[in-house]
């Protein structure tokens, strides 16, 4: 069981490249011990991926060699705007370069902060993007990048088109923020061919009344689909090997399951131009992946993963979310939670979007109020995490050019 919560948050390059992630942690009983329980555990690592994750690290933790057990090329340390610059922080510093670890200033912006007599040791350094003035953003990136003329600027908590111009005059080489995961629609937008076969599928496969032979013939329609499901099924996200049908795949995992397999699929058809495009299609499946987890008695599992997923396919397809809905057949509950978040897989979307923004304090209310202990939170996050990996990694292989139809 997490003694915290855990989650992270994509940074994107200009281009539109991952660039890695900061990674987030409670304020725990102990909270300074959090990352290195992380690190112990292994949750570090799964979920910085392969790049250096940027981690918020402290005076104390830095002067009491609190992290001597991270590998520092698989950290860059965080600084706040407060640190000074006195010897054993500068100590510190220069032994964490020293064994191949970055640093960023975070927040810098306005006034020169305490922090900034550390530039020297920094290579990165990050600013607020919501100041309203131009004016107020220009100084500070002139006067770090004159102090230190390699220093790869950052600019955090872009959340509009407004803030993104901000960032792209002061010259900056990274963003964070909810605009990546908020684009606007694309005018005549159309989903791919298969989105909109594994959308008339999930519809299909809700009515009790279709068989499963019925939803085999329609896959037949779909090659590249039916191999695609089928490489999912066989995936270790399901454990299962050896499935050599769609039929077969019906009666082993069930209806419900299914629907998922093929919402994963609609999402993962969205052919990624970019970073962000590729973290779009993992954010909504782990989104949906870690709702799927609050289901009990009273909430169906199956049905809080597609309301999950669904709740960024906007993001993904470049469309509203009332187009997207008008393809497919979701449950009058799912409807009512992705278009006016009320009914009774409101509060589970609310919880998912609030942990994923770093609200710890707040998704944790929310599943006090679900009934799921917060102390499992992290946990939950976690398993999302590593099965959209092996999820996303089953659809990542190019399809062979002829790929064989479902065998009954």
């Amino acid at each position: 069981m997490s003694d915290s919560f855990i989650v992270r948050q994509p940074i994107f390059g200009t281009s539109g490249s991952l660039i890695g992630y900061e990674v987030l942690y409670s304020n725990s009983e102990d909270g300074r011990q959090a990352l290195i329980q992380s690190i112990l555990s292994g949750t570090f690592d799964l979920v910085r991926g392969p790049q250096p994750a940027f981690v918020a690290c402290g005076r104390e933790q830095l002067v009491e060699n609190a992290l001597h057990m991270i590998d520092p090329k698989t950290a860059i340390l965080l600084l706040p705007p407060d640190l000074e610059a006195d010897d054993e922080v500068v100590h510190a510093l220069t032994q964490y370069r020293a064994n191949g670890g970055q640093v960023a200033l975070d927040q810098l912006v306005g006034g020169a902060s305490p922090s900034e007599a550390l530039l020297p040791y920094a290579t990165w350094c990050r600013f607020d993007a919501r100041l309203d003035d131009v004016s107020d953003v220009l100084p500070a990136s002139a006067r770090v990048r004159a102090a230190q003329p390699n220093i790869r600027l950052i600019a955090n908590y872009v959340t509009t088109t407004e803030h993104h111009y901000l960032a792209l005059q002061a010259r900056v080489d990274a963003f964070q923020g909810q605009f990546f995961s908020s684009p606007e629609p694309v005018p005549a937008t159309e989903l791919p061919q298969s989105s909109v076969a594994a959308l008339r599928l999930i519809g299909l496969a809700r009515d009790s009344n279709v068989s499963d032979r019925k939803l085999e013939d329609v896959l037949e329609t779909d090659p590249v689909l039916t191999f695609q499901l089928l490489r999912l099924v066989n995936s270790a996200a399901v454990g299962m090997r050896g499935v050599s049908s769609i039929g077969q795949s019906l009666r082993l995992i069930g209806r419900a399951a299914f629907q998922r397999w093929l919402a994963v699929a609609v999402a993962a058809s969205r052919k990624s131009q970019t970073g962000v495009d590729q973290e779009l299609v993992r954010q909504a499946v782990e989104r949906g992946r870690l709702m799927e987890q609050l289901g009990g008695k009273t909430r169906d599992p199956g049905t809080l993963f597609l309301v999950g997923l669904f709740s960024l396919l906007d993001s993904v397809f470049r469309m509203t979310l009332p187009e997207i809905l008008e393809r497919v057949a979701l449950s009058d509950e799912a409807t009512e939670a992705l278009l006016d978040r009320t009914g009774p897989y409101a509060d589970a979307l609310s919880f998912a979007e609030s942990y994923e923004l770093g609200m710890f304090e707040s998704a944790g209310e929310l599943a006090k109020d679900m009934g799921i202990d917060p102390a499992t939170i992290g946990d939950l996050y976690t398993n999302a995490v590593s099965w959209t990996n092996e999820a996303l990694s089953a659809l990542s292989a190019p399809v062979p050019a002829t790929p064989a139809s479902a065998r009954r």
